[in-house]
């Protein structure tokens, strides 16, 4: 599940995130309520992942010198967002007018935009962004302009992170690199997958300021805090949630620390820590922890629900001791500031659900409802009698459950559990059910693996590398399959993979060349060579015995040659040579003949041996049952046979 992003104004008015089909929602914090939707016209711009607020100052403009008073717009002292779009470009969107301003010029990236960074403390008019294509990319916001192309790696870029002359990327691991150079200054190890919250926290001013950097992985309960100025590969300090960070909102008073983070769960969790007392022993407990419960009185059920805290801060509240919390969905926020107290560490907040409070019933409603019916039988006085038969509805869970994917008696997996393999694959990649997906990757025979690859739909590729690239920055029993899987998919796809072209493939092997790249460090170079070698090898085996329908049929079963009579005569002798008359018939008259006849014969012909042994005349030959005399070599060419009875 992907992240949604959230982000508050500069001055704490607004709070506005991404919700689904790239739509830009922002809320008013004060009165509670939706401010303003934003939805990008599909065939005119790009939907927005990711976004980052901007206050322009009093004298910046975004349009050239050149053009005229009426078309030169400017934006001084105007509250901007800046959208990173999926097609890697960069637009300005104007809270005023409710629309996009200006377009930045320049090629942008080749993948879509992951993450952008703004400081306007450090550099008001330069904003970061970091793609999937592994760059990061500097923009001027007055001159709406790309500046510079960091061309850091082939990696995908999930969060960004710049100060004086160093920028700060994250993926699977943190890289600090040199921003004049893009050479890679250290890297920060630490995180079990990528990085998806990245906050910078700057002590001092100017030339003494100390920078850190505060960041949360996908799949680690635990904020690591980095120090940027120093020269430690390691966290210097860590943070403990209940589960994996959604939102993060640091605040430095004087030297001590106050930071607010919000799990998966719904949770707040708020530390106060000093920043020149800190070590890695241990993970720091929060100090107060807040969650919202749904008031149940009057209710029949004991269960009480909660409602997930959305985003909480310390920054924008009118006093020390307050937090303020937003929770409930996306789709019914409410803001409230709640006091702290200094001995309660756990606050439960109860409160009456969001859907009662903003669907409240009008005046002129009734009370009463008319309950309307969607099937309604009509009975005559046939099937008035009948008792109605009620129709028994299998849930889809029980059906899956019920296709067969174990092997048979024999040992070898049936057609049937085949072909419920594809439609499992195929229906987990397009309703991405965590499930059914985990029931496929479970099997690891690759025969079945590679059949099921085979007949799978082109069109699923895709979505199958993702979920394989999600399954590789897991644990090594699911990278394990993960690489079971994704090198059947290379060897039996691979001409469909080459058409989509360079830049587009490189974005959707990005994950997972940075992953393969990350655990192969070690290894020397002939075992890299290996995997290629059994790719090519792979593709030949399968086109030796792959044969099409057309070969088979043009293949002939059977061959015969009718040979001349010359042939025949070659075979039984030269032309003028008188044959002997023995056939088949003579061969069956001589069985007739007595077994003392054939004795008699075989004594005759043995002393007809002898004797020709001791005169030193050629031996008499017996063709079936009759006598032959056979020539020397250095007669005439026409050899000639003596036949006696």
């Amino acid at each position: 599940m992907s992240l949604t992003l959230r982000q508050f104004s500069p001055d704490g008015k607004y709070c506005a995130y991404i919700g689904q089909q790239g739509k830009f929602v922002v809320h008013d914090v004060e009165a509670s309520a939706v401010h303003q939707v934003y939805t990008p016209n599909l065939h005119l711009n790009a939907p927005c992942t990711s976004f980052a607020w901007i206050q322009t100052g009093n004298n910046e403009r975004t349009t050239p010198k050149g053009k005229s008073k009426k078309s030169r717009l400017s934006l001084a002292g105007q509250l901007l967002v800046a959208f990173g779009t999926s097609k890697g470009g960069v637009a300005f969107y104007s809270l005023a007018t409710g629309s996009i301003e200006h377009t930045c010029k320049g090629d942008g990236h080749t993948a879509p935009i992951t993450a952008i960074y703004f400081n306007a403390e450090h550099d008001s008019d330069r904003i970061y962004t970091a793609g999937a294509d592994g760059k990061v990319i500097e923009w001027s916001v007055s001159k709406c302009a790309q500046r510079k192309v960091h061309k850091i790696g082939v990696e995908k870029l999930t969060c960004v992170m710049a100060h004086a002359g160093s920028i700060l990327t994250g993926a699977k691991q943190l890289t600090l690199w040199d921003r004049e150079s893009d050479q890679t200054v250290r890297t920060l190890v630490g995180h079990t997958s990528n990085t998806q919250l990245l906050h910078p926290i700057i002590v001092g001013v100017d030339e003494d300021a100390v920078v850190y950097a505060l960041s949360g992985s996908a799949n680690d309960r635990n904020l690591s805090l980095w120090s940027i100025t120093g020269e430690e590969k390691n966290p210097i300090a860590y943070f403990a949630l209940d589960d994996v960070p959604e939102y993060l909102s640091p605040k430095l008073v004087g030297n001590k620390l106050h930071l607010v983070a919000v799990s998966r769960t719904g949770v707040s969790h708020y530390f106060v820590r000093d920043m020149g007392k800190l070590s890695t022993k241990k993970p720091y407990k929060a100090s107060h922890m807040f969650e919202v419960a749904i008031d149940s009185t009057g209710q029949e059920t004991k269960v009480v629900d909660r409602l997930p805290v959305f985003v909480a801060t310390v920054q924008y509240s009118p006093q020390q001791e307050q937090i303020l919390l937003g929770y409930g969905t996306e789709a019914h926020l409410r803001f409230e500031q709640v006091t702290i107290e200094d001995d309660v560490k756990w606050n439960v907040i109860i409160r009456e659900p969001v859907k009662l409070i903003t669907g409240k019933a009008k005046d002129g409603d009734l009370k009463t409802k008319t309950p309307l019916v969607e099937d309604a039988e009509y009975l005559n006085p046939v099937n008035a009698n009948k008792k109605s038969v009620k129709k028994v509805e299998i849930p889809m869970e029980v059906r899956l459950e019920n296709l067969s994917l174990l092997p048979d008696r024999s040992g070898t997996k049936t057609k049937s559990g085949q072909k419920n393999m594809i439609h499992l694959l195929v229906q987990g990649l397009h309703s991405k059910d965590a499930d059914l997906l985990r029931l496929v990757f479970s099997n690891n025979d690759p025969e079945v693996i590679q059949q099921t690859i085979q007949r799978m739909p082109s069109q699923y590729v895709s979505a199958l590398l993702n979920e394989l690239s999600h399954m590789m920055q897991m644990k090594t029993m699911h990278v394990q399959t993960a690489v079971c899987w994704l090198k059947h998919l290379i060897s039996i796809h691979s001409s469909q993979m080459m058409a989509l072209g360079s830049s587009n493939l490189l974005g959707e092997f990005a994950t997972c060349l940075g992953i393969i790249e990350y655990r192969v460090e070690h290894l020397n170079s002939l075992s890299r060579l290996r995997g290629r070698l059994g790719l090519l090898l792979e593709q030949i085996d399968r086109n030796k015995q792959t044969v099409t329908p057309e070969d088979q049929a043009n293949t002939n079963v059977l061959v015969y040659q009718e040979g001349d009579d010359s042939d025949v005569d070659s075979m039984l002798g030269k032309e003028g040579i008188e044959q002997p008359e023995s056939s088949n018939e003579d061969m069956y008259d001589d069985e007739d003949v007595d077994d003392v006849d054939d004795d008699d014969d075989n004594e005759e012909y043995d002393e007809d041996k002898m004797s020709a042994n001791r005169n030193g005349t050629t031996p008499l030959l017996r063709q079936n049952g009759h006598g032959v005399h056979k020539k020397d070599a250095s007669d005439d060419d026409e050899s000639e046979m003596e036949v006696s009875d």
